[in-house]
């Protein structure tokens, strides 16, 4: 409800409380890509070998593209045994040996050569591009200003409405979560000679706040 009822107390000021609501497009600042090798042998042994060779490979790759050590972590190693599941039981595939790799870029054309060459030169498969606004971009405040006005334009409407004044502001409150930056590409696995190509295009800033003002209705 956009209004308090002030707890039906004649004595007590009355009050209301809206939500301010704003939206800013933006090109994201940053996108992060995982990169997953994989290999599947008789013994374990044989597959992390594998799969070290071409993370070798790949840190390699990295450092030829200018990325730093610190925009890049390896996010885990897995070593198992494999099974396919037939109508006769589980039949062994042999140990499965896997790694990943998340890499923040903010150049869409050196993300496009990345994808293209983990694919096509260590069989890599690619998770992302997830498109992320950094939390200090200046565009967040933009929002937060924006979202506040709204809160106030609709108080004052709404108080119009009522035949009352807008008095001072009693309470401002965000609510859990004020910003989301939304909208991600998965799953990618191009297997083509040519760079990926990669637009970031607009994504979405958003900003909340719930705003409480006093009215005069006199």
């Amino acid at each position: 409800m956009p209004t308090d009822a002030a707890d039906l107390d004649p004595s007590a000021t009355p009050t209301i409380t809206v939500r301010g609501d704003a939206v800013i497009r933006v090109e994201p600042d940053e996108a992060m890509l995982w990169i997953t090798l994989s290999a599947v042998k008789d013994t374990p042994g044989p597959a992390l070998s594998d799969v070290s060779e071409r993370g070798t490979a790949l840190a390699a790759m990295l450092d030829e593209h200018g990325v730093a050590k610190a925009d890049r972590s390896t996010t885990g190693v897995t070593v198992y045994e494999d099974f396919d599941h037939t109508e006769s039981g589980r039949r062994s595939l042999g140990h499965r040996a896997i790694s990943r790799v998340s890499v923040r870029l903010t150049d869409p054309e050196l993300i496009g050569q990345l994808i293209t060459r983990a694919t096509r030169d260590l069989a890599a498969r690619i998770d992302g591009p997830r498109w992320q606004i950094a939390p200090d971009n200046p565009v967040r405040l933009d929002a937060a200003h924006e979202a506040a006005a709204d809160a106030q334009r609709k108080a004052q409407a709404y108080a119009a409405g009522v035949g009352a004044k807008l008095g001072p502001l009693l309470r401002l409150t965000e609510p859990d979560a004020p910003f989301t930056s939304v909208r991600a590409a998965g799953g990618l696995r191009p297997m083509v000679a040519e760079p990926m190509p990669i637009d970031p295009g607009e994504h979405e800033v958003e900003a909340s706040i719930h705003a409480t003002f006093a009215l005069d209705t006199n």
